[in-house]
């Protein structure tokens, strides 16, 4: 599952790369990302790893630029500061900011039916049954909308 995902890594790491901060360290740190969702994945919510894994890698590439980022500037790295509210709802924020802003771009790749059966299977967490009924086709063409949706989803964002 994790060699099947590493495009998905490299992809993203690809966005967090700068100057100061080696491709390959990015990847490394992603793949630990990968690891953490592979860990945490239960195939009874969905048949795509990489879909569930895209907030958890993002989340370790933005903790290790800004670590890096806090190092070379001589600040503590974020883990040492002080974790009052404030801090993390800030990081919070941001977090959910990326990770719209990369769902936004994924969606752009699908037709509004394929939106819908998306959204309605990850973020309304329904049945793959519960959607067939609701939008007219079976489970199986259901499963066969979401696993080609989510290979759009992917191609879009290994391009973007």
């Amino acid at each position: 599952m994790i060699e099947e995902n590493l495009p998905l890594v490299h992809a993203l790491a690809r966005r967090f790369s700068r100057p100061s901060e080696p491709i390959d360290d990015l990847v490394q740190v992603g793949a630990i990302g990968l690891i953490k969702a592979v860990d945490g994945f239960r195939e009874e919510r969905g048949r795509d790893l990489g879909a569930y894994a895209v907030p958890t890698i993002v989340g370790e590439l933005r903790r290790h630029v800004r670590n890096a980022q806090a190092s070379r500037g001589g600040r503590p790295p974020v883990e040492a500061l002080d974790d009052d509210a404030l801090e993390d709802d800030a990081r919070g924020q941001v977090d959910v900011s990326e990770t719209r802003e990369l769902v936004r771009v994924a969606f752009g790749a699908l037709s509004p039916r394929e939106r819908r059966v998306v959204a309605l299977r990850f973020f309304g967490d329904w049945s793959q049954q519960t959607i067939a009924a609701e939008v007219g086709l079976s489970q199986v063409q259901v499963s066969r909308v979401l696993t080609a949706s989510l290979a759009k989803m992917r191609a879009r964002l290994e391009v973007a």
